[in-house]
Formats: C-alpha cells, structure tokens, sequence
C-alpha cells in the first residue's frame, strides 16, 4: 500500500514538474563551416523555432522574444509545428509570436506535420465519412489555417511549402546586417528549403495509410525521390539548408545532399535520461536513434530542436523548451 502511496506521489510531482518545466528556456549553439559557404555568408547567424504548439514562455512569449532579440540573430527560421492541429490558427499564441518578430527579423517557415494536418484537411474530409456537424467544425478550422497563413504572408513573412529561397547578405553597417533575397539565377551561395511531407510520412509503419500507400519509414530510396520531385535536383555548388520537420528520414535527406537539415518533431524524445537521451518519439518508438542535438555523416549535418512546447498532455520531463542558434562559417 505504500508503495502504490510512494508511486502516485511521484506521478503526480513529475507531472507538476513537467508543467514548472515548460516555464524555461535553454539555448543550444551550434557552428556549421562549409568551403561552399562565399565570404559574404561567413559570420551568418539565425535562430531556429520549432514544436512551439502555440505555447507560450512568459506572458506573450515576452522572455523567448527577449531571448531572440539578445542573440540579434540575422534571421529566423522555423522548423514546423509552430500551431497545432485541431485548435484555431488564429487567434494564437503562434501568431501573435510571429506578428511581433516579423517586425524585426526576416523568417522563414517550414511544415511540419501539423500545418501539413491543416493542408490536407478539406482532402481528408472528402475521403472521409463524417458528420454533418464535424465538417462544419473541420471547415471552421481550415479557415482559421488560410487566414494564419494569409496575415503572416502580409507581414512579409515567408513559407516554403516544396520550395526554396536563394539569398545573400548585403552589408555590414555597424553590426546592423542588412539582408535581401535574390532572384535562383543570382551568384547566391546560400538556398533555403522547406520540405512538407505529406501526412502519411508522420504515420506508424502498422497504420493502416501507410500500407495503402506503400510507404514504410527508412524505406530504400522513398523520401529521396519524393524530395527529388518536389525540390528537383540538389546543385552541388550550393549550400543548401533543408528544412525537414521529422528527423527519422535522416539519411534519405543526406543522400539527396541537403548540406544542413533541420528538424524538430521529437520533442527531444519527451523524457530525458541522463547519458542515454530521449525516452519516446511521438510514434511511439523507444529511445528514437534521432531524438535531439547534431548528427553528421558524409560532411553533412543534422540539427534536431526539441522544440518549444508540446500538445495533447505529453509530458517534458527533464527536457526544458530549446531556442536553437545556428552560426555559419566559411571553411577556409
């Protein structure tokens, strides 16, 4: 009997713990050098939002804003999951985030799986058989998703859906950076892209969407060519950064040659263990390979977010919400 006493109290003070623990912000810094990266690209610095779930750290997200603005970062990008699925776009807490930030600092956005959930809602719908009542309640959701998206690209901010955007830096005025995109056919260096796997890449390899499709997660040669087709083929001669939401496809995005990914999606495997790493992905596999932090192979590199807040009750035990900053320099 006291045991199951001890048990429970130790349950409920992980609980409260993980709710306090949501309340902090870490940063990780990481320095990427590559010979492709030209002189004027050298010294870049942008920061790296990801899984915010409309979370916020402080009243309005006024510590993480504070937190960006320290670091004075070139520019921001962000790695998918900044909204959550089956709740309003707007008003949120990711879109008062972003409204306040665009007003300083170019962004960049990446899916990840739940804007994807949004694009693909009024295509589920028609696939499914549902009730009156919950097309109405789907159709009032996919609304709130076009409206985010339409106000956010008002600010200026841009979305890279299966797309990418080449620039460069300009100037250097008394360490206020002055940066402008530029047009594929530019001697730009630098190109960012965002990938948006379609939902059944986010699905258990037992669900029953993914044997209708064919697709099994690390399956030979599937990503990369749904990569090829969406993104075309990768130019060697320029350094590329993929934005890829879900990490397990890590080496599928090597073999395309993205020269850095970012991903996010894990949550840093929701319960961290000391020496081990993360305890569980959200599909349900233990101690996931590619949880959080950098991987390289074939000189290229991985940097995984744990991401800024979680969704449907799942803990972050140990795992306090990370601001990722990125430098890049050219390798001499």
């Amino acid at each position: 009997m006291y045991l199951i006493a001890i048990a429970v109290g130790l349950i409920m003070l992980l609980i409260l713990w993980s709710q306090i623990e949501l309340m902090f912000l870490t940063t990780s810094e990481y320095t990427i050098s590559s010979k492709k990266l030209s002189n004027d690209i050298n010294g870049t610095k942008f920061v790296v939002l990801s899984d915010l779930h409309n979370h916020s750290i402080g009243k309005e997200n006024r510590r993480l804003i504070n937190k960006i603005d320290s670091i004075a970062p070139d520019f921001i990008i962000i790695a998918g999951d900044m909204v959550t699925k089956r709740q309003f776009c707007v008003p949120s807490n990711a879109y008062n985030l972003l409204k306040r930030l665009s007003k300083k600092y170019k962004i960049y956005y990446g899916y990840g799986n739940h804007e994807q959930y949004f694009e693909q809602l009024l295509e589920d719908l028609q696939n499914r058989k549902r009730k009156e009542a919950d097309i109405i309640k789907y159709k009032n959701l996919h609304s709130t998703w076009v409206e985010y998206k339409k106000r956010l690209i008002n600010l200026g901010i841009v979305f890279l859906d299966n797309d990418g955007i080449p620039f460069t830096r300009l100037n250097n005025k008394e360490n206020n950076l002055s940066r402008t995109e530029v047009t594929p056919n530019s001697n730009a260096k630098l190109l960012v892209s965002g990938l948006s796997l379609d939902m059944v890449y986010y699905l258990r390899r037992n669900q029953k969407a993914v044997q209708e499709h064919s697709i099994l997660p690390n399956s030979s040669k599937v990503v990369e060519e749904y990569i090829r087709a969406r993104l075309g083929k990768k130019d060697e001669d320029i350094f590329h950064i993929l934005i890829a939401h879900n990490p397990i496809y890590y080496e599928d995005y090597v073999s395309w040659g993205a020269d850095l990914i970012l991903s996010g999606h894990v949550h840093g495997g929701l319960v961290r263990l000391p020496f081990i790493g993360g305890l569980i992905s959200p599909s349900v596999k233990l101690f996931p390979k590619y949880d959080a932090g950098m991987f390289t192979k074939d000189e290229k590199t991985m940097i995984i977010s744990r991401g800024l807040g979680t969704h449907s009750n799942m803990p972050r035990i140990f795992n306090p919400p990370e601001l990722v900053v990125v430098r890049l320099i050219h390798d001499n």
